[in-house]
């Protein structure tokens, strides 16, 4: 059974070291399940973080907190919202405070600069998405998908002279057009230089390479060796150990189709439909070679957990599928 009353006031009086006796035993008896043990656990390493990294600076506590608050409350609004595509219970219990929903961890990077007296701080909104996706609005109305472990970053000085993200994970854009100020996406070793457009970024955290698939627009890729254009229905991948970019006609849809309402496939192999699973519920798929042009299905997905869809394919065919411990999803023929 999925996690979802989380007692958020006492956890907030608890951090703030003004909760009473009677509130403090309310929220050790929630914390004896240890699904929600290692919530609190959780939402403690991250209020830690953010004291360590304010240790020099003196910030207006009181407003930090109320935005912390104000983030929790939009947690619990969103896990009815946006249901999450899960796959193994045992290891998302542990981010129902934190994952199913944008994260705005900027209360914790608010204090990253400007500690010198008399200075204004300058500010970072930090949102992360841990599991399944959520989608975000840029204050210049630029609308951004975020798939499973995936964080975007940008500072306040958002349009004042250009309009710069930084991404880790993957990403869909669709950019409000403004030519006095560009939109740049940047990655580790490479930006995406936007005219205003519709686009998807794949950069994982410690990938040897990242792609960026244009659906349509104009984007220009600038790493320490290239500076070139796509063009729409193209994919480049950059190589970040060469720094070499490799351009080629490919299945952009596709690239982008994590980030649909829902997604439609009709008479599809297991394996054609197994790469859609992983990409819309960003996991690993191994099937056996001599099932994956087997067995035809036709169905549309939505918010439904990937366990349930496998499951119900296993009743129409005779595979079998198994999780490992790091949710890595194998399928072979049923013996």
């Amino acid at each position: 059974m999925r996690q979802t009353n989380i007692p958020w006031e006492l956890i907030i009086a608890k951090f703030k070291q003004e909760i009473s006796v009677e509130e403090n035993e309310k929220l050790m008896h929630w914390a004896t399940n240890p699904e929600c043990q290692a919530i609190l656990e959780d939402l403690n390493t991250l209020w830690q973080k953010i004291q360590e990294k304010s240790k020099d600076y003196t910030p207006d506590k009181e407003y930090y907190w109320r935005e912390l608050s104000a983030r929790m409350n939009i947690a619990k609004q969103t896990e009815k919202v946006i249901p999450r595509k899960t796959i193994s219970l045992h290891r998302l219990y542990r981010y129902a405070a934190v994952a199913c929903i944008v994260l705005m961890t900027s209360i914790g990077i608010a204090y990253h600069w400007g500690t010198n007296a008399g200075q204004k701080p300058i500010t970072e909104q930090v949102y992360t998405c841990m599991n399944g996706k959520s989608k975000v609005f840029l204050p210049d109305g630029t609308a951004v998908w975020l798939h499973g472990n995936t964080t975007l970053a940008y500072g306040n000085d958002f349009q004042d002279h250009d309009r710069m993200v930084r991404i880790s994970g993957e990403a869909y854009f669709e950019v409000i057009r403004d030519e006095e100020k560009p939109f740049i996406v940047q990655t580790d070793g490479m930006r995406v230089v936007v005219h205003g457009t519709k686009f998807n970024v794949d950069a994982p955290e410690n990938a040897p390479e990242c792609k960026v698939s244009l659906i349509e627009g104009s984007v220009s890729l600038e790493t320490s060796l290239d500076n070139l254009f796509l063009k729409p229905g193209e994919i480049v991948t950059y190589n970040k150990k060469s720094c070499q970019l490799d351009i080629e006609s490919g299945d952009v849809t596709f690239e982008r189709s994590w980030a649909n309402d829902k997604l439609y496939l009709s008479n599809k192999s297991l394996g054609v439909v197994c790469r859609y699973l992983s990409k819309w519920y960003n996991v690993k798929i191994n099937v056996d070679n001599d099932l994956k042009d087997k067995y035809m299905y036709t169905f549309t997905l939505r918010n439904e957990p990937l366990e349930e869809i496998i499951r119900l394919m296993s009743r129409i065919n005779p595979i079998s599928y198994s999780f490992d411990e790091d949710n890595v999803l194998t399928i072979t023929k049923k013996k």
